[in-house]
């Protein structure tokens, strides 16, 4: 998200991981907001959200939106052109523009099909248009800084490849040797950019992948987490920070673990660890080095692992920093500003055991000011799941307002998984078919 790319920047391959201390984590108070059935995307420096919610005016389709700051009512993006859809906003920089993909309806012999196509929205309810990259086939935009300089992939006949947009300029940036498959996922301010690429051959089926960054037209590797043989960057801050997953010697991408990239290899975090193993990722940074992101913690059958905050050298699950909240757990966190605000994903339980996910956002209270916080209270009927948002806020006395009870949504959705891996979407990956959990791309971002 904007966040985690905004300011100048250096090259993140040489900075020093957080220095360990003492200070505790904040406390956080967990708030409901009026969106149900959404998911949060992301979250800038002034507090506005992306995410994805049911569109009553387009039938109940997945589309993306924009929560503006200081408000709880989403604002539909409007999909580029007539008869397409399915916007999603992948990132959101300072000035409320954002950036994303959208299907477009294709006419071909015999009949039409969906291109994944890369958007810019100039804010809440304005007009979406194409970017204009690779325009005769797929592509799609991943993120944006403050000078509005754009990157993500676009698919060839044979291959996936990066792209950075500058004004009107698309450049292609250099992939990664031998590589069929690389991937650029976000920016800082600077125009420092990181991402992933597949390697052919090595271990692991499909072949090993490795995290990259690009920083004046040159390609570095970020290197890997104990001599695995996987790993991928997902953000980069101001400092030049890059974050990610990695996989450590003899273990798979299903065993990856939430690392920060520095002097050339991967810095395990040390999140909370499940009995199962399983994957977790760190998938944001702000100015001041605080990740967030999800563990390998999965208390429930929903896949989402718990959500995380690290700071001072230390990872606090955020649960245990608010007050038990019945029948809600907050998951992965997808992204943080400056003031300390928290896009996550969380799981409610109803009644008979049933899971369902929730989107999240967890501002900061900054002491000494009031805030007004609107509440959204809910129900459950055995067997219904419910999707709904909701905030989190810092207070330094850890006060927390009255626990969410679960409203019937009216709504069934399916289980899903965490909103963000390397930020393809489950449904419409980049050669057409879909990805799951555990895989190399996950759901959504």
């Amino acid at each position: 998200m904007a966040a985690a790319a905004a300011g100048a920047a250096t090259m993140g391959a040489g900075m020093a991981a957080p220095a360990a201390a003492a200070a505790p984590a904040p406390q956080y108070r967990l708030v409901l907001g009026t969106a149900k059935d959404s998911e949060y995307r992301g979250i800038n420096a002034r507090g506005d959200i992306i995410g994805v919610s049911p569109d009553p005016a387009r039938f109940g389709r997945e589309e993306g939106f924009v929560i503006k700051a200081g408000t709880t009512t989403p604002t539909f993006l409007a999909d580029p052109g007539t008869n397409n859809q399915n916007s999603v906003p992948r990132s959101i920089d300072d000035q409320g523009v954002v950036v994303g993909r959208y299907l477009k309806n294709v006419v071909v012999p015999g009949g039409a099909m969906e291109v994944t196509r890369p958007a810019i929205w100039p804010g809440p309810g304005g007009a979406g248009s194409d970017l204009g990259v690779n325009p005769t086939g797929s592509a799609d935009a991943f993120g944006i800084n403050g000078q509005q300089q754009i990157v993500g992939w676009q698919g060839g006949p044979t291959s996936i490849t990066p792209w950075q947009r500058n004004g009107t300029t698309v450049t292609n940036l250099p992939p990664f040797g031998g590589s069929k498959d690389t991937e650029a996922l976000g920016e800082n301010s600077n125009g420092v950019v990181v991402g992933d690429a597949t390697v052919p051959g090595g271990t692991l089926p499909g072949g090993d992948q490795v995290a990259l960054e690009w920083a004046n037209g040159k390609l570095t590797t970020l290197g890997q987490l104990d001599g695995g043989a996987w790993s991928e960057a997902l953000a980069i801050n101001t400092a030049g920070q890059a974050v990610g997953s990695a996989a450590p010697a003899g273990s798979s991408l299903l065993d990856s673990h939430a690392v920060m990239f520095s002097g050339g290899k991967a810095i395990d975090l040390n999140v909370p660890r499940g009995v199962n193993q399983g994957t977790a990722h760190a998938t944001a940074i702000n100015t001041a080095g605080v990740i967030v992101g999800d563990d390998s913690v999965f208390p429930d059958v929903s896949g989402i692992g718990n959500g995380f905050v690290y700071r001072n050298g230390h990872a606090t699950e955020l649960n245990s920093l608010i007050k038990p909240t019945p029948n809600v757990r907050v998951g992965g966190a997808t992204g943080i500003n400056d003031a300390g605000d928290i896009a996550v994903t969380a799981v409610l339980t109803g009644p008979d055991g049933m899971v369902s996910t929730v989107g999240y956002e967890c501002p900061t209270v900054h002491f000494g000011v009031a805030r007004r916080l609107m509440l959204l209270t809910a129900e459950a009927s055995a067997g219904e799941r419910v999707v709904v948002c909701a905030h989190l806020l810092v207070d330094s006395t850890g006060e927390h307002l009255l626990p969410p009870v679960l409203r019937r949504s009216g709504h069934r959705t399916r289980d899903r998984g965490p909103h963000k891996h390397s930020g393809r979407d489950l449904e419409s990956g980049p050669r057409g078919h879909p990805r799951g959990l555990g895989l190399r791309h996950r759901v959504l971002r």
